[in-house]
């Protein structure tokens, strides 16, 4: 217990000098609702940096993490066969809360704040292009995410074999839209998982739609609509999980014709270094692909990320539980 509220109060402490940062900071531009911030991390345990696991905390248990992400180039505007960096870098940190319920629900909190961005804004499309650039930190969209327990072969996350679970999540318009940190509307996401654990082994992949309330968010004369979002996830555990490898994608495609799509492609190493196996600590790599030159579906060029998370050890269960 005395773990839980230290790194309550940690995140607490973090959010207060980070929102005094930001509200010094802060610069508002010509932004059009869209994200820059593209990659979701879910709260709640998983056997991967950023795929989806069907795992879910038992009753009353919850679960706190932090990531630090830097990424290069997530935005642009083409023009006359020349790219202009919209966002050209972002540091930021997702703050995660997740509460267990009845043993088959979960909900959770996501909240993530750009500390640090740089670029040019839609300066390029100003009379004269004048670059004006855009506001040195921000606050994003929050995220709400409900998730449901269909299947769990067995509670032990080490032997319990194959799981199901559904995801609900949420995206709040709270965030800077003006300065490419947030978006115009809600945006509902729900998504289906599938994972299978053996000890040494751990596997998973979620597929979902991101569907976008109101008016589309754009820059020029694109506009990004509803998305299909997919990711795949493989983790070698080592060492009883004193070493964590693991290789991830995550795919983004545009619901109307699927012409437009992005996916980064993602190496990880990873450690449970107590012998309670609650903090997990990931450090990850990514680069960045995508089928057309027109940068608009925020998949940075490059990302590094930063994890730390603590979730308590689930308690073993009854084998082969249905929702």
């Amino acid at each position: 217990m005395k773990m839980r509220y230290i790194i309550a109060l940690l995140i607490v402490l973090g959010l207060d000098v980070i929102s005094s940062r930001v509200q010094a900071q802060q610069v508002p531009q010509m932004g059009d609702g869209l994200n820059s911030q593209n990659l979701w991390k879910t709260p709640g345990p998983s056997n991967f940096s950023f795929t989806q696991s069907a795992d879910i905390l038992a009753h009353r248990d919850v679960s706190f993490g932090v990531t630090a992400d830097y990424y290069r180039k997530p935005l642009g505007i083409e023009i006359d066969d020349r790219i202009y960096w919209s966002v050209s870098r972002v540091t930021a940190i997702d703050f995660s809360f997740a509460i267990g319920l009845l043993d088959r629900f979960q909900v959770g909190v996501v909240l993530p704040v750009h500390i640090e961005q740089a670029g040019i804004g839609d300066s390029p499309l100003a009379p004269g292009n004048i670059n004006t650039g855009i506001g040195a930190a921000a606050v994003g969209d929050m995220r709400i995410h409900a998730k449901t327990m269909l299947y769990q072969q067995n509670y032990n996350r080490e032997i319990r074999g194959a799981g199901l679970a559904l995801d609900m999540g949420l995206s709040l318009p709270v965030g800077d839209e003006e300065n490419f940190a947030g978006e115009k509307g809600i945006i509902w996401a729900p998504s289906f998982i599938m994972d299978f654990r053996r000890q040494w082994l751990s596997a998973a992949s979620s597929i979902g739609v991101r569907f976008r309330s109101g008016e589309k968010p754009g820059l020029a004369d694109s506009t990004v609509g509803n998305q299909m979002a997919y990711g795949l996830g493989l983790t070698f555990h080592i060492l009883d999980d004193k070493l964590l490898l693991g290789g991830e994608t995550n795919l983004l495609a545009e619901l109307d014709n699927f012409e437009r799509m992005g996916m980064e492609l993602r190496g990880a190493i990873g450690s449970k270094p107590l012998a309670s196996k609650a903090i997990t600590v990931w450090l990850t790599g990514a680069a960045g692909l995508a089928n057309r030159d027109e940068p608009l579906l925020c998949v940075p060029q490059m990302r590094f990320t930063l994890g730390l998370s603590y979730t308590p050890s689930a308690e073993d269960g009854q084998a082969d539980l249905f929702f």
